[in-house]
């Protein structure tokens, strides 16, 4: 996963590469960990991350079951955090464990650690191991990122393909703000990117449908 959980350094970054269905995979199992711990279409999940993979894994679980990613910013933003967390009422935060930034470590966890006593809606804290720091712990709510998404079978989907039997908000947001490039021909285009065309129902704009094909060569 991120770098020094693999031993490559104290690099703050993915240390990793996936193929696009690894990718997917893992978001697949992320979603999965959300629903575990009560995180429904519609729920905000917080997220206190740097640039690293684990980031992408969230985003894409968090599409992948219609929950809203609300980030929280990294610093010195302590008044901040709690408001945000209380206002948008996630239960479940995913945070670093620690990251480096602007050449200095910065203890993640243990700031967002001190705000959560304000925040009664968190039931759930699941730490990314980046640097391997110590970090205070609370028994019971903090679970490691690692272990949580540790290979376990996933249950077998009830309609094939990407169909899901879980109810999702017509007004998420990866259909609010999404203009699907699928949906018409650019200008250089000599065929429909990879020779397939359009689906029928591009004009939707999803998200998550764009995510799972072969993005056209000019995108």
């Amino acid at each position: 996963m991120s770098g020094d959980q693999q031993g490559r350094g104290r690099w703050s970054g993915p240390a990793d590469v996936l193929t696009h269905a690894q990718l997917l995979r893992l978001g697949e199992q992320a979603g999965a960990t959300l629903r575990r711990h009560g995180v429904n279409s519609g729920d905000a999940v917080a997220v206190q991350l740097p640039m690293c993979l684990e980031s992408v894994v969230v985003t894409l679980a968090c599409l992948q079951i219609g929950a809203r990613r609300i980030t929280l910013p990294l610093g010195d933003n302590p008044g901040f955090v709690r408001d945000r967390l209380n206002n948008c009422r996630a239960r479940v935060v995913v945070c670093a464990d620690a990251c480096e930034m602007d050449e200095r470590v910065y203890p993640v966890k243990t700031s967002l650690h001190r705000v959560l006593g304000d925040c009664p809606d968190v039931r759930t804290v699941l730490v990314v191991r980046q640097l391997a720091r110590p970090v205070p712990w609370e028994p019971g709510r903090d679970r490691w990122w690692h272990e949580e998404l540790r290979p376990r079978t996933l249950p077998p989907r009830p309609y094939p393909g990407r169909m899901s039997d879980m109810r999702l908000d017509d007004d998420r947001a990866d259909r609010l703000v999404f203009d699907d490039p699928l949906s018409g021909r650019s200008s250089d285009d000599s065929d429909h990117g990879w020779g397939d065309g359009p689906a029928e129902d591009a004009a939707d704009g999803n998200l998550m449908r764009l995510i799972n094909e072969r993005p056209p060569h000019h995108i």
